[in-house]
């Protein structure tokens, strides 16, 4: 039987569980319609006459068309780190809630809790999903919705659902109550949203490395599974699998992996910039222990490259491993 190369063998088993720690015991080795009854005959609907559209509210639509333009200008002025542009929102005597319950009276007081929060997010981008507009009257309106913030420099997104009072005062909106209240996802496909594109079927860009990985959506969609096998002569001869999903309290992407030889291991992941960096640590089936940093640069839509950093083994070091460059597996037509 032909002997596989050192070098292939080495890369092979440092990327197939791609994200993982456990690979390096392998480099180290080597959506109810009710149906008529049967026979029924169909019944026949009564002619009506067609509904006329409803009359447009011109009034109406002009304030709620200049409700929208103020949360515009809001997230114009939050992401250009602007206090005195996000003070004229709100008027003199507003009040602002937080998340954590603690009230804000006044103008000033506004605009001090915003210039502490670019202190602390110097770069942070606000992003605003509007759920619903009601005018309670003449002037006064009521918003709702999501607000989400993204940080750079790796610290984790954060949302919160929003309610603005809206006070129409000399002829112009304006916010005068505001109150943030935690956002819980309907599931955590919204924290998987930036891993979106790994969905699909990838191999190494090598035709030596006898790689395939799947990527898919489960549990209705609060996780993604990658799948990985390794063939030889068209043989399966290693395979595995990832979970990766949303950790709430350390409000972090998380994943958890296994392969078949009984290896785990927990991975903690980071956005710095266009690329993912997870932290790796991974226990193998004879309790030897190993770490590692694996970082994932995405190229395009159909290609990525791999490589695994800082990786020891029961505290020894051993070497990173070569960049790989893996691409989407295009459907067969």
């Amino acid at each position: 039987m032909k002997k596989q190369p050192q070098s292939m063998r080495i890369v092979v088993g440092a990327i197939i569980l791609l994200f993982g720690a456990a690979f390096v015991a392998i480099v180290h080795q080597g959506f109810v319609v009710a149906a008529p009854p049967a026979g029924a005959a169909p019944e026949k609907a009564a002619a009506e006459p067609s509904a006329a559209p409803p009359a447009s509210n011109p009034t109406k639509d002009a304030d709620e068309k200049a409700i929208r333009a103020t949360a515009d200008d809001f997230v114009k002025a939050f992401n250009a780190a602007d206090v005195k542009a996000i003070g004229a929102l709100w008027a003199a005597d507003a009040e602002y809630t937080d998340e954590m319950g603690q009230s804000f009276q006044g103008r000033a007081a506004i605009e001090e809790v915003y210039a502490d929060l670019f202190k602390q997010h110097l770069g942070a981008m606000m992003t605003v999903k509007i759920e619903s507009i009601r005018l309670l009257g003449p002037d006064v309106a009521l918003e709702k919705g999501v607000a989400r913030v993204k940080s750079p420099g790796g610290v984790a997104d954060t949302a919160a659902r929003y309610t603005v009072v809206h006070s129409k005062r000399n002829g112009k909106w304006i916010m005068v109550f505001g109150r943030d209240a935690p956002y819980v996802a309907a599931s955590n496909e919204d924290y998987l949203k930036d891993l979106e594109w790994l969905i699909g079927d990838w191999h190494p860009q090598s035709k030596e490395l006898p790689l395939r990985l799947h990527f898919e959506w489960m549990a209705q969609r609060n996780f993604i599974k990658n799948t990985f096998a390794v063939t030889k002569d068209g043989q399966t001869t290693m395979t595995g699998g990832q979970i990766i999903g949303w950790n709430p309290r350390r409000g972090r992407i998380v994943s958890w992996h296994f392969d078949a030889q009984g290896g785990f291991g927990e991975d903690t992941w980071t956005k710095d910039g266009s690329k993912w960096v997870m932290e790796a640590k991974g226990m193998l089936r004879d309790g030897s222990e190993s770490t590692s940093v694996n970082v994932v640069t995405p190229i395009d839509a159909n290609s990525f490259i791999w490589q695994s950093i800082k990786r020891t083994l029961d505290g020894v070091s051993l070497p990173d491993t070569a960049p790989v460059k893996m691409v989407r597996v295009q459907p067969s037509k």
